[in-house]
């Protein structure tokens, strides 16, 4: 899971909307990293500004604003 922690991170910081939802799971979940709901919350609002249906989801439902 480390790896697929790393690679996912790369992605999503590159910009990619899936990566950045699944990012945002792995630090949500504490997958291959230490669970973290503010990282979390970040990520999931950077793929939502992107439009990932999850993402705006997850945001209405943590009361994330979407810029």
């Amino acid at each position: 899971m480390d790896k697929a922690f790393a690679w996912t991170k790369r992605a999503a910081e590159h910009g990619g909307w899936n990566a950045q939802c699944n990012l945002a799971e792995f630090y949500e979940e504490g997958i291959g990293t230490q669970a973290g709901l503010d990282r979390a919350k970040h990520w999931y609002q950077q793929a939502a500004a992107q439009g990932h249906t999850l993402a705006l989801d997850k945001c209405r439902a943590l009361s994330i604003s979407v810029p």
